[in-house]
């Protein structure tokens, strides 16, 4: 099972198609700051509960007064996702939480219709990155694959473009013309995208800066969906 903590992490899975089992929240909170929450768990006939503050505190400190427990997250098919028209978000060797969690929120907010993610090397959904992402994550169809490089040629077969964010990459972004169709790709900012995969890209471009030499990976996602979003509003 799994917890989510925090007002709005609970809000946004009650709004969403996630299945919640029981929501507690602490005796000492307002009763007014979450009553949106209440009267969804009314609606939904979920079960919720008062207890200790002291109780939420061993789930972990950011709960806000609130915690949902949560059946575990249903990742979909790549081929489901391929059914769509859109942006397509594949992460190589994010393995941070909090930074899967804002690029989820990046992604959810320019309009992504779903996440790749790989088996091995990278961050899954759980508590701290479903909360990074401000309940973006239950609004987002995820996929899970074992090997990316499989992934984009299924893209491809589907007729999406590929685009990677790389510090090398020839093209700066503001010069790029995303297809309707496209995948990006974000690196790890350490290794950046792996070569295999980087060579598979149809464009790879770079963000123009000033006199830095990097970005966290979750910032310079949201720039990029952020160029896809201002070109196919």
């Amino acid at each position: 099972m799994s917890v989510l903590l925090g007002k709005n992490a609970v809000l946004e899975a009650l709004k969403s198609q996630m299945q919640i089992n029981k929501v507690s929240f602490s005796k000492s909170i307002n009763r007014k700051d979450v009553a949106e929450i209440i009267a969804l768990c009314e609606e939904k006939k979920i079960p919720y509960t008062w207890v200790e503050k002291e109780k939420l505190d061993q789930l972990g400190k950011a709960h806000q007064g609130v915690a949902g427990f949560a059946s575990p997250i249903d990742y979909v098919s790549l081929d489901s996702l391929l059914q769509h028209e859109g942006l397509l978000v594949m992460l190589d060797g994010i393995t941070d939480p909090h930074n899967l969690g804002a690029i989820l929120r990046s992604a959810h907010a320019f309009g992504a219709v779903g996440i790749v993610l790989p088996k091995r090397r990278s961050a899954t959904l759980d508590e701290v990155s479903f909360k990074a992402s401000a309940g973006a994550a239950a609004h987002l169809p995820i996929a899970r694959v074992s090997n990316l490089r499989d992934a984009v040629d299924a893209c491809k077969d589907r007729g999406f473009w590929v685009y990677g964010a790389d510090l090398q990459g020839k093209s700066f972004l503001p010069q790029v013309e995303f297809d309707k169709k496209a995948v990006i790709i974000i690196g790890s900012e350490d290794k950046g995208i792996g070569d295999l995969l980087k060579k598979n890209c149809d464009v790879l471009y770079k963000i123009p800066m000033g006199d830095f030499d990097s970005l966290n990976a979750s910032v310079a996602a949201g720039i990029s969906f952020y160029q896809y979003f201002i070109q196919h509003r």
